[in-house]
């Protein structure tokens, strides 16, 4: 009997690592097609002539339809069985939402930038469906000791397959300058195809036992709200959704900033939006040992601060280097953004309503996404200006937006033991108060102490 259990130990661990190496492989895939959706969907809708209140509701769409879906993916959910078919179902749609995408420039008309905007609308909606879900199973997979170290590498793996793929689409696109539309085509054809490939790989994820017989506890969207002001995670879901309202404010305009004002080729202006996926890859394994370490509030509060600043040097320069330094630490911040802020939300959610929690979390991250790319397109451009460019306006006020939720992520309460200890360096990035207040008592106890 005891060998008996043993095995199975042992075979539900092979499992869980075959998954685990299977899930890199999907999500390669998967980013390919993801990457060239989020790299170029605006320059498509810009290349079909979108004006600037059009960006912003497109840029905002596929945001609110995956918010949309989300809210009702723990009701149509019951059971965690359905964990995998579901996620098949929903990958491949993915994938072949792409295709009308494609098609769009053979019927060109008035409609065509809303008929690009209500496609990738309904793309979003297939992805968003299984995101919560990819989730729960996952959480389910990874051991909670390894999580920061696997997610961080997977990440870095992920961004490296988004960003080859990306900036080769952006050298075709500089390449073939008459068939611009032709090769948006190509492009979201074969992000289609691997997105759709890469989604049939869940056949073969595992489902280990405690995810197949744990009893599922849907919370209600309702009780959820109530607690967005009573409880850490709520706090966490105020201000993880005011920072993106206030980035999206301005997101979707740099894109027509670098495009249409900076004249920028698509080649630069590829390698200058991918900086912070490069970034991303470089520095995910080090935020993943940082969180393991000291936990993810800490991180957090200095990942939000430096986002801060950034929308002001692009106020001050154009100068395609200094940018670039810019979307460096853009892509340091943002990207462990991403890591911590989903790992925090992993820890923190109980088990059996970790699903509903997710989908709710995203829920109301899309819609403050949403309304943070319309309000830009909308009121962005009645802003008064202040300098050579309109844009400028639109980057200063996302600036004033970001502070209230900085402030926010510096009174969530810290997530680890008050006896962790660390180093020199960790302390002045993620304890400064510490740092400040150590130094001072340094300089009392010194000059008030007795010579010898």
């Amino acid at each position: 009997m005891g060998e008996d259990v043993l095995n199975n130990k042992r075979l539900d661990r092979l499992q869980r690592l075959q998954t685990m190496r299977l899930s890199v492989i999907e999500g390669l895939l998967a980013m390919i097609a993801i990457g060239l959706q989020q790299t170029f969907y605006v320059p498509f809708l810009n290349a079909l002539g979108a004006t600037k209140l059009e960006v912003g509701v497109g840029a905002g769409l596929p945001a609110l339809m995956t918010g949309l879906i989300q809210l009702r993916v723990p009701h149509w959910v019951h059971n965690p069985k359905q964990y995998k078919p579901v996620m098949v179902w929903s990958t491949c749609l993915h994938g072949l939402s792409f295709l009308p995408l494609a098609m769009v420039i053979w019927f060109r008309s008035p409609l065509s930038v809303w008929s690009a905007m209500a496609v990738m609308s309904v793309c979003a909606a297939a992805m968003g469906f299984g995101a919560g879900i990819w989730a729960d199973w996952m959480g389910h997979i990874v051991p909670r000791r390894r999580r920061g170290k696997y997610f961080g590498n997977r990440n870095r793996l992920l961004t490296l397959s988004q960003l080859t793929t990306s900036v080769l689409a952006g050298y075709l696109l500089d390449s073939f300058p008459g068939k611009v539309l032709l090769i948006f085509a190509c492009v979201w054809t074969i992000g289609g195809l691997a997105r759709t490939g890469g989604g049939l790989l869940f056949f073969k994820h595992y489902q280990p036992q405690t995810l197949v017989f744990e009893a599922m506890q849907p919370g209600r969207f309702g009780d959820f709200c109530q607690q967005l002001f009573t409880s850490s995670f709520g706090n966490f879901v105020v201000a993880y959704s005011l920072i993106h309202l206030a980035a999206n404010f301005s997101s979707p305009f740099f894109t027509l900033y670098m495009l249409n004002e900076m004249k920028l080729s698509y080649i630069r202006y590829t390698c200058l939006n991918q900086m912070p996926t490069l970034i991303t890859l470089l520095s995910m394994p080090l935020w993943g040992r940082i969180c393991d370490r000291i936990g993810y509030v800490r991180p957090m509060r200095l990942q939000v601060t430096v986002v801060l600043g950034l929308p002001l040097v692009w106020i001050v320069t154009d100068h395609y280097w200094i940018l670039m330094g810019v979307q460096v630490l853009a892509g340091l911040t943002w990207g462990g953004l991403t890591l911590t802020s989903f790992n925090y939300s992993i820890n923190m959610l109980p088990r059996p309503s970790r699903l509903s929690g997710l989908s709710y979390l995203n829920f109301i991250s899309s819609i403050f996404i949403f309304l943070g790319t319309t309000l830009g397109g909308w009121i962005g451009p009645s802003l008064p200006a202040f300098s050579r460019s309109q844009l400028h306006s639109i980057f200063l006020f996302s600036t004033l937006l970001r502070i209230i939720p900085v402030l926010l992520f510096q009174m969530l309460p810290e997530d680890t033991s008050p006896q962790t200890r660390m180093s020199t360096v960790e302390r002045f990035f993620f304890d400064p108060q510490l740092t400040l207040r150590s130094g001072f008592d340094r300089i009392i106890v010194s000059k008030f102490r007795k010579p010898i």
